[in-house]
């Protein structure tokens, strides 16, 4: 079977946990695949440098669809690769297309990816088969587009590697409360819900704790003023993006973990995912696809959406467990990842595959 994949989003040296989903995916692919072949995009700032980069991305898709033959193509993002796609289409009717939607597909963050849904629908009508992470996302799309619910597939995201994602021994310092976030530091991602949460938290408490964290954006300016305004220099290590090794080694610093996106595109939410596997309890927002692994008092706690004072609150209520008590959150959160593994997301995606196919 040769199938080609295309994205927007691919990981590079510079921004190595960029599209790293996409990534994962592809190597899930190949068990299935005698060939794969890409064209991705990575990431650029530079405005000009974006624009004809994505030309070329266009203009590849394009005369790649008209000229070659695949089994299968695989598309991820279809907001940002529809047009030459359907234009390829129009010309070349025989394509096996499989779409594998994202948040910003669905759910646009900008006016540009609100102009875009026009073209989203129409690809996706086109499509043989729509792929989505989540049973929410799956319910979202069969509602917004009037897909049969037979036509959309689920596969959460290529799954989580457990042999990379799994509990490690620390040397942490036990007498400081660890809270960890990973995420973009971007609109409605909640960063700013952490931090105000975290300084109510060590205010209530009066505890030693450290707030650790993961990722970058367009806010970052924005989120070193509020760090400033809350007096939290010393409380808060930041880091940009990190490779998947060193990732798990800060998974493992946490005692627990904060996702308190309010994106209703937060298909599924992997970051939460990942932390489970390491054996982290997530404190996360009641919403989206995180409501799908995350069970309030089990492997964690739910809070109310864009409340900082809510995350403050199952902090406190987390810190004053028994130690007992949370090595059974943490044992539930480990277990929960289960179902998520890396190898049986990729057994299903290869039988996936292989009935698609045909």
């Amino acid at each position: 079977m040769k199938i080609l994949v295309i994205s927007n989003m691919f990981p590079s040296k510079a921004y190595p946990s960029y599209g790293i989903f996409v990534k994962n995916h592809v190597h899930l692919l190949e068990e299935a695949a005698d060939t794969i072949e890409t064209i991705t995009m990575r990431k650029e700032l530079n405005k000009i440098k974006k624009l004809w980069l994505y030309i070329q991305f266009y203009c590849q898709i394009f005369f790649t669809l008209l000229f070659k033959k695949y089994d299968m193509v695989y598309l991820h993002y279809a907001s940002h690769s529809a047009f030459p796609i359907l234009a390829a289409k129009f010309w070349k009717r025989k394509v096996n297309l499989i779409v594998n939607l994202h948040g910003s597909d669905v759910f646009p963050e900008t006016t540009l990816q609100e102009r875009l849904q026009t073209w989203v629908a129409r690809l996706l009508k086109q499509a043989n088969h729509v792929v989505v992470p989540s049973d929410y996302f799956k319910e979202t799309v069969v509602k917004r587009y009037h897909l049969t619910p037979e036509h959309i597939w689920i596969s959460p995201s290529g799954g989580v590697n457990r042999d990379l994602f799994a509990p490690q021994e620390t040397a942490k310092d036990t007498a400081v409360f660890q809270v960890g976030y990973v995420g973009r530091i971007d609109v409605d991602k909640g960063w700013d819900d952490a931090l105000r949460g975290f300084s109510e938290f060590k205010h209530q408490s009066n505890h030693p704790a450290e707030l650790i964290m993961i990722g970058s954006g367009k806010e970052n300016p924005q989120k070193e003023a509020l760090i400033q305004e809350l007096g939290l220099q010393e409380d808060v290590r930041c880091y940009d993006l990190l490779p998947q090794e060193e990732l798990v080694a800060r998974y493992n610093e946490m005692d627990v973990f904060v996702f308190p996106s309010r994106r209703k595109g937060e298909s599924l939410g992997l970051v939460g995912i990942e932390a489970m596997a390491c054996g982290v309890p997530v404190i996360g927002s009641q919403i989206a696809g995180i409501q799908g692994y995350l069970v309030d008092g089990e492997n964690g706690y739910f809070t109310e959406i864009g409340n900082p004072y809510s995350i403050a609150e199952k902090l406190l209520a987390f810190h004053a467990h028994s130690e007992e008590e949370k090595q059974t959150l943490r044992s539930n959160a480990f277990h929960s990842a289960i179902p998520y593994d890396q190898l049986q997301v990729q057994r299903d995606m290869v039988n996936m595959i292989t009935v698609l196919a045909k």
